[in-house]
């Protein structure tokens, strides 16, 4: 989704869905949005639905999204997202964030593009990616299509990766992480791209226009606190673009509602919230957490639905008016001198 003032123009993805699957009759996708170290969560959240007996069709992901997606489509099973939630295990802070604070001044003061390397990542992800026998989206043989989001540094517009069988996987996921200031843009064929969130944090659309016919949108977010007030500039900024994400989520999933014969599962995490972003120490905890909120929700897919509101609208109309009204608060001038 494009930015603007308001979110009113509907994101084109360039549809190029297909049939749907010919034993169950409906595609099923995963969604995977952005989260950062929180991606974790999603892992838990995955071996659940595994364990029940979802398997995807297609796996679409943005940021920490897309390479949980990425992984999972190699092996969309069971045994693939146990390796999966051992790879997320093993990651360390100076495999994403190398340095310390001095040489994050230090970049800065060069006037870098990012206040991180992502050399050591990029290593990371080559190291992986060859153990998996990946180098191309063609290259994933389970059957599971896979596409990757990124946003263009000139325009914000977002871009699929995947739709080319050639597209290099490596490409597709150190331009879909590029979040600044952390990490650098990445250049792929003369482009700049950046982290996907900046376009499409939950392509659901995406996900429709491709063929998806059941959707499974596994969002890590954060639960608003209207009763706190926000304090310094990283609070408020934070917050602000957590408000800008919350109307695109909105408009996004209204758009996707309103496709025909689209079932959407929307699975909001918000453990965590707090955690540092180079924190990768509580990696077990989260996916504990999602399993535990995915088991949760597929036991309320068991039980009748009130005939009111959609679960989806509720949540993200309820999440919304809480970010609006405490970005309103924290704006608002102090009396107290």
């Amino acid at each position: 989704m494009a930015w603007g003032a308001e979110p009113v123009a509907r994101q084109t993805y360039q549809d190029k869905g297909q049939p749907a699957d010919t034993q169950t009759g409906k595609t099923v996708a995963f969604v995977l949005s952005g989260g950062g170290n929180r991606g974790a969560l999603q892992v838990g959240a995955l071996q659940a639905l595994l364990e029940h007996g979802v398997r995807p069709d297609m796996l679409v992901g943005t940021s920490a999204g897309a390479l949980n997606a990425a992984f999972l489509a190699s092996d969309p099973t069971p045994v693939g997202i146990q390796r999966l939630a051992k790879t997320w295990e093993r990651v360390k802070k100076e495999d994403v964030y190398p340095g310390n604070y001095g040489s994050v001044l230090w970049r800065l003061i060069r006037n870098d593009e990012s206040l991180y390397s992502n050399a050591r990542f990029q290593r990371f992800l080559q190291r992986y990616l060859r153990a998996l026998h990946l180098q191309r989206f063609g290259d994933i043989t389970s059957g599971v299509r896979l596409y990757l989001v990124a946003a263009r540094l000139d325009t914000g517009i977002a871009h699929v990766f995947g739709d080319d069988p050639n597209d290099l996987l490596l490409d597709a996921l150190m331009a879909s992480t590029a979040l600044p200031p952390f990490h650098p843009p990445w250049q792929c064929n003369g482009t700049a791209y950046v982290d996907g969130g900046m376009a499409a944090d939950l392509p659901v659309c995406l996900a429709a226009e491709r063929g998806a016919r059941e959707i499974y949108a596994l969002h890590v977010t954060m639960a608003p606190q209207p009763s706190t007030r926000l304090h310094g500039v990283l609070e408020i900024s934070a917050h602000a673009l957590q408000t800008l994400l919350e109307r695109q989520l909105r408009c996004e999933l209204q758009m996707a509602t309103e496709l025909p014969n689209v079932q959407l599962h929307y699975i909001p995490f918000t453990a965590y919230a707090g955690l540092p972003l180079r924190d990768f120490h509580r990696t077990s905890e989260m996916i504990a957490e999602g399993r535990t909120v995915m088991e949760a929700y597929l036991a309320t897919l068991t039980r009748p639905q009130a005939a009111s509101e959609h679960p989806w609208r509720r949540i993200v109309r309820e999440r919304w008016d809480r970010a609006r009204n405490a970005f309103r608060r924290a704006a608002r001038p102090s009396c107290n001198r």
